[in-house]
């Protein structure tokens, strides 16, 4: 087995490994930025299958979240087929020879379904407390500023307009390090994306809207919980078919983010005047 090419994924370092030179070529290619020199904490092996019915095949029949045998894993109908091995550190999946080569959205949609599952199922035996939530993450002066809102609501915009580091304009990792809040860029497609040296502390958190006039407002804490609530990503894992365990998990996570960060609400112009009222912080 060749020596596997190494990535940042939040705090972990995940080697990747496949036998299939074009899986390797498409990875390296998705991964661009992310590449580590750290020992990976664990190491996902990708193989080829010919056997597995081809993707569009799968996508015709009933859709399958999560399927467990065992140790064993699918998901979609025999699109992804895996094994886990996490007191080796190790994660085996088999996909059909032509998963990355589909001109569809949706094996890039099934593909990113699998990466955050695998996260949060590292993360979970690593006892590392970390999500994804759907947010644009902005460092400034050495800080980090997370602006939260749902798909089209101006996250891009906010980034673009910043004139700062973008993390990533649509997914930004958190991670609760004792007692503290990091944000970290995910290796996943994105319009503007960096990954920094090493995770930024975690300053401020704005829920965004869109608005002529610009303001930072306070938000009572009941709605500040369901916003974050609605835009933080379930934490499933490959080993469980539990919504309920993976939703209280994601509750007690949105608890830890109302403890330890302030969380304000940001109307903003598309002049990107917000910023200036961010600095002096006056809330309304």
């Amino acid at each position: 087995m060749k020596d596997p090419f190494t990535i940042h994924f939040g705090p972990l370092s995940v080697g990747i490994v496949s036998l299939f030179p074009p899986f390797i070529e498409y990875l390296k290619r998705f991964f661009t930025g992310y590449e580590s020199d750290r020992s990976p904490d664990f190491i996902l092996t990708i193989s080829s299958s010919k056997e597995l019915p081809p993707p569009l095949v799968s996508f015709q029949q009933e859709w399958v979240p999560l399927a467990l045998s065992g140790n064993h894993f699918e998901i979609g109908r025999r699109l992804i087929l895996g094994t886990l091995q996490l007191q080796q550190r190790a994660i085996e999946i088999t996909v059909h020879e032509d998963f990355f080569n589909q001109p569809i959205l949706d094996i890039f949609q099934v593909f990113q379904v699998f990466l955050y599952r695998m996260y949060h199922t590292l993360c979970l035996h690593q006892g590392i407390n970390s999500c994804f939530i759907h947010g644009c993450g902005v460092v400034k002066g050495g800080v980090g500023y997370l602006f939260i809102g749902p798909h089209q609501s101006g996250k891009t915009t906010i980034g673009e307009l910043s004139g700062c580091p973008v993390l990533h304009d649509d997914q930004i990792l958190i991670t609760l390090d004792e007692g503290r809040l990091f944000i970290d860029s995910p290796p996943l497609s994105a319009r503007i994306r960096s990954h920094p040296e090493k995770p930024v502390p975690l300053q401020r958190v704005f829920l965004i809207v869109q608005d002529k006039e610009v303001s930072i407002r306070a938000v009572v804490p009941s709605q500040a919980l369901a916003r974050l609530y609605s835009e933080i990503v379930s934490p499933l894992t490959l080993d469980s078919a539990n919504l309920a365990e993976a939703g209280k998990r994601k509750g007690q996570f949105c608890f830890e983010l109302l403890r330890s960060v302030s969380i304000l609400e940001l109307h903003f112009d598309k002049d990107g005047r917000f910023w200036k009222l961010l600095n002096s912080e006056q809330v309304t």
